[in-house]
């Protein structure tokens, strides 16, 4: 008896279980259905180099860009230095805008913007003397054993995309993975050159062009369902891994003092965490 009555509380269960997961999720994730989903984080790392190590000689004079010059025989050893070096960590925006498929199955379309205040990091070791010439006509001495910091521009890029995310639907939470590719507008990036002891500064330097390249992704967090003001929405976290190719260089001002491969630093992965609210409509 006590075994019938187990089999028949199982039965039920059984079959309850999924008719409430079914129920919660068929609210709003029914094939044919729309959601809005903004989102808001950070790229919290990244294994892009903005510079490559390099040792070079400049030798007689090297007028940039701006204006600024250096004349001599200036011998330097350049670094290598990663973007979490050159720029404080990103801040990452931006909205998808879903189409289900199935109760499970969704199709997207987005819009992101990275942004990343610059830094300062030192970039130069200088074994030889020379001078430096500012954009105003001002000449100072460089001196043996001096060093050189960069502040770089702020890193500023958008992207579309477009993907689909499968969901795992359960009672409580929903699960899910997906995957992206899109296209990706990155801002030209220049720096300042900023001698530490000679307290003096180039103007802009170009270093990286305005980058128009493709980027894909693969995104993985987990949804929870709620109501708010008697509409169903869903609160989640999202862990993201995007690929962008390398930058595109700017040689016109580091070629002239031989250090064009700085700017050959390849590609990189930015892994980002945001949060996000979900809107059907």
């Amino acid at each position: 008896m006590i075994l019938k009555k187990l089999f028949l509380i199982g039965l039920v269960c059984a079959f309850l279980a999924p008719t409430n997961v079914f129920a919660e999720k068929g609210n709003w994730r029914n094939p044919g259905r729309w959601s809005f989903t903004p989102y808001l984080g950070a790229n919290v790392a990244t294994s892009r180099d903005m510079v490559n190590a390099l040792s070079t000689t400049v030798a007689g004079a090297v007028t940039f860009s701006d204006g600024s010059q250096i004349d001599g025989t200036i011998t330097a050893s350049i670094g290598e230095v990663s973007f979490s070096d050159t720029h404080d960590p990103p801040l990452l925006t931006g909205f998808d805008v879903g189409y289900f498929l199935s109760h499970d199955l969704e199709v997207f379309g987005g819009f992101q913007f990275v942004t990343a205040g610059g830094n300062a990091p030192k970039v130069l070791d200088i074994t030889a003397a020379g001078n430096f010439t500012d954009s105003a006509g001002t000449v100072t001495a460089i001196a043996l054993n001096e060093t050189a910091n960069a502040e770089f521009d702020d890193y500023n890029s958008w992207a579309i995309k477009a993907g689909v995310t499968k969901y795992f639907p359960m009672a409580d939470f929903t699960p899910y993975v997906g995957g992206y590719a899109g296209f990706k507008h990155v801002d030209k990036i220049r720096f300042k050159l900023k001698f530490v002891t000679a307290s003096v500064e180039s103007g802009k330097i170009k270093f990286y062009d305005s980058t128009d390249t493709g980027f894909f992704g693969f995104h993985t967090g987990v949804n929870k369902n709620m109501t708010i003001g008697g509409a169903l929405v869903s609160l989640g976290v999202r862990g993201r891994l995007d690929y962008t190719p390398e930058l595109s260089n700017d040689n016109s001002d580091v070629d002239l003092v031989g250090a064009g491969k700085t700017n050959d630093a390849g590609g990189g992965v930015d892994f980002g965490l945001t949060a996000h609210l979900t809107i059907p409509f």
